[in-house]
């Protein structure tokens, strides 16, 4: 009996001793913690930039671009000399400090985006990247500790964000990079950033935090940076900062979330289930969604831009879009029509293209028309987090031969409650409900297609899409995989030019 008591205190210290060797903590700033922006060799500023603490440039002397930037309960300080020399040593003991502290979870070669991370020490041996939202789930606790280090670069894309569950500012959230940071166009950031080499914040970015760059510049262009992140005023007391919150003023919404920062396009073939000339332009859609979420990243609007760019079909096809909601949590529609007799939320946009465009714009030589823009909102009760809801949905196209709903969707995506399901598997398609498999032909390839650009060149009237993009097939045979860029790639071997309808 005591063998087992001490056998089990052992275990309980070694488990007490694991849990400390692994416990993250902030770093002193000492000497920099009043410094919001600190540079090496020069800080320079282009547009309204804000900057709440002291700006500090050593060993260098170079500060520009204030005005137009301006500095809030702060002090410019320049050179060995002044207060930005101690502060650079103190910034280097905290890099230092943050380089010596124990790896929990190794990242290496994940993309940040789309992860909800606990307190912790998260390691990249080499570069780290940032597409889309990382929330950090801080158990309720603004305070705590999240370490983040990275052997060379860090590099978010364009509207990014870094997010505190408790919609916290996350003081104690460090960035540590052996080389340098570029913070991407409007990017969201949160926490303090501590760089070997240089940061640069690009246009519209913001972020909670500081930025130190130890041997090298920062560079910014219409941002902000804070020194104390606690300073951040919150207007609507959402528990998001001002800086942070796309709504300061709205308690109910906190954040835009795009589907992309460019636009999509989705492009069908409208005579399934039959293949038909598979031009791929019957009717053909630019789109891009923004999620509203609120301060806990709880879905509670949506707006969807769509662009109608061509209608080359003969059947006048309705265009909607279905969402993972149930219909009832929908209210508040504007332009566009929620969908009697569905369980989930599908939004009609039109139920007729003729009606809404009367030429083709797929025939070359025949007069081009413009394209016709709407605008789709809604409120979204009792919504799902935003990791749940995504922002990928399903488009789709519809008409009526007799009493038949015939719906094209993109390939795995359902159909609605409303389709003839009596369809599938007839003709050239090769869907099966048995396996979950929707919405392609007998050889593999899809009846619809998304493209990740709102710019998207389709095949001119009757060109077969494979016929015009020669690595088409192959890329849809391999379900995505092969040939991504086989719809923007210009060297020979990839298209027919003279199939292609040029917008």
């Amino acid at each position: 009996m005591k063998f087992t008591t001490i056998l089990m205190g052992a275990v309980l210290l070694s488990t007490a001793s694991t849990r400390m060797a692994f416990a993250q903590t902030a770093p002193s700033l000492g000497a920099a913690q009043s410094f919001a922006v600190l540079g090496y060799s020069t800080v320079t500023n282009t547009g309204p930039t804000v900057v709440t603490g002291n700006i500090g440039v050593s060993p260098g002397s170079a500060l520009t671009g204030f005005l137009p930037g301006v500095i809030l309960a702060g002090q410019f300080y320049s050179g060995a000399p002044s207060l930005a020399g101690p502060a650079q040593v103190s910034a280097q003991a905290a890099y230092t400090n943050l380089a010596g502290q124990a790896t929990t979870t190794d990242l290496t070669g994940q993309d940040l985006g789309g992860k909800t991370l606990k307190p912790g020490v998260y390691n990249f041996s080499s570069s780290a990247q940032l597409t889309g939202t990382l929330t950090l789930n801080d158990g309720g606790d603004p305070n705590a500790v999240f370490i983040f280090k990275a052997g060379s670069t860090l590099t978010t894309a364009s509207y990014s964000k870094v997010v505190m569950s408790s919609g916290g500012k996350g003081p104690n959230v460090y960035w540590q990079l052996g080389s340098s940071g570029t913070i991407g166009t409007y990017t969201t950031f949160l926490g303090n950033i501590i760089a070997t080499a240089s940061i640069t914040m690009t246009t519209g970015a913001t972020t909670t935090g500081r930025l130190f760059a130890l041997n090298g510049a920062v560079t910014m262009d219409t941002n902000t940076a804070f020194a104390l992140a606690l300073q951040i005023k919150d207007s609507d007391g959402d528990g998001v900062a001002d800086n942070l919150d796309d709504y300061p003023n709205d308690p109910t919404k906190a954040y835009n979330n795009y589907s992309s920062a460019l636009g999509s396009t989705v492009a069908f073939e409208d005579q399934w289930p039959k293949k038909g000339d598979f031009d791929m332009n019957d009717l053909v859609m630019a789109y891009k969604y923004n999620v509203i979420t609120n301060a806990q990243n709880v879905v509670v609007q949506v707006i969807g831009y769509f662009t109608l760019m061509a209608t080359g079909g003969n059947n006048g096809n309705g265009f909607g879009v279905q969402f993972p909601i149930p219909a009832s949590s929908v209210s508040g529609m504007t332009g566009g029509t929620l969908e009697a007799g569905q369980s989930n939320a599908v939004v009609v946009v039109f139920t007729n293209m003729r009606s809404e465009m009367k030429g083709w714009n797929t025939i070359p030589t025949a007069v081009k028309v413009p394209a016709l823009s709407y605008i789709v909102s809604f409120n979204v009760a009792n919504g799902p987090t935003l990791s749940a809801f995504g922002t990928d949905y399903n488009p789709f196209i519809y008409h009526l031969a007799g009493t038949s709903r015939l719906e094209v969707h993109l390939p795995g995506k359902l159909p609605t409650d409303l389709a003839d399901k009596t369809v599938f598997g007839t003709v050239d398609d090769n869907t099966s409900l048995a396996t979950g498999k929707y919405y392609v032909t007998k050889t593999g390839l899809p009846y619809a297609i998304s493209v990740p650009t709102s710019t998207f060149n389709y095949p001119i009237e009757g060109a077969d899409i494979t016929a015009a993009y020669l690595h088409f097939g192959d890329w849809a045979q391999s379900g995505g995989t092969l040939y991504l860029d086989w719809y923007s790639n210009v060297a020979d071997g990839y298209r027919n030019q003279s199939l292609i309808y040029i917008q």
